[in-house]
């Protein structure tokens, strides 16, 4: 991790950083609201990070343990996470366009990745949006299937958790 990148959890006062970033790596289309990220972050607090360069929020991932293939529908509040989860579900990487290859990318998906295995969750799944299914490749990951809930040509991409 690049000297000045600190990777920090998201908070209840930090939300304002994720909508600013969201709103600058996503089309309208992806947009999620407040409150989709307050109830993730309210179900599990400790799971969700954003990287700073000194004092701006570069990027950030929401992620959380879930159960089976199929994710959560985008923009859909949780009522409740699953009590016997069987994988760590990547929910939204975002990187601010202006950070771009600073390296947050990397660190904030070691991060997940980290805390994944430290809470046992072998496998990981997730759904590539905008034609990131390359990236994913290069961490390890493989498409599974189609995601047409996440638009047109989004894959649901799955990996063991090393």
């Amino acid at each position: 991790m690049p000297a000045s990148l600190a990777i920090r959890t998201v908070t209840a006062e930090t939300l304002d950083h994720v909508l600013d970033i969201q709103a600058a790596c996503y089309p309208p289309a992806y947009l999620e609201s407040r409150e989709v990220f307050a109830r993730k972050l309210a179900l599990s607090h400790d799971s969700h990070w954003l990287a700073w360069h000194g004092d701006s929020a570069v990027g950030y991932f929401f992620t959380h343990p879930w159960r089976g293939r199929t994710p959560p529908a985008l923009g859909t509040s949780l009522a409740s996470l699953p009590a016997d989860p069987d994988c760590h579900f990547l929910h939204d990487l975002a990187v601010h366009p202006q950070a771009r290859g600073s390296g947050a990318a990397q660190a904030l998906v070691d991060t997940a990745l980290g805390w994944g295995n430290r809470r046992g969750l072998t496998d990981a799944l997730l759904v590539a949006v905008q034609g990131a299914a390359p990236y994913w490749v290069r961490q390890g990951f493989h498409a599974i299937g189609p995601a047409p809930a996440y638009g047109e040509h989004a894959v649901l991409m799955h990996r063991r958790h090393a």
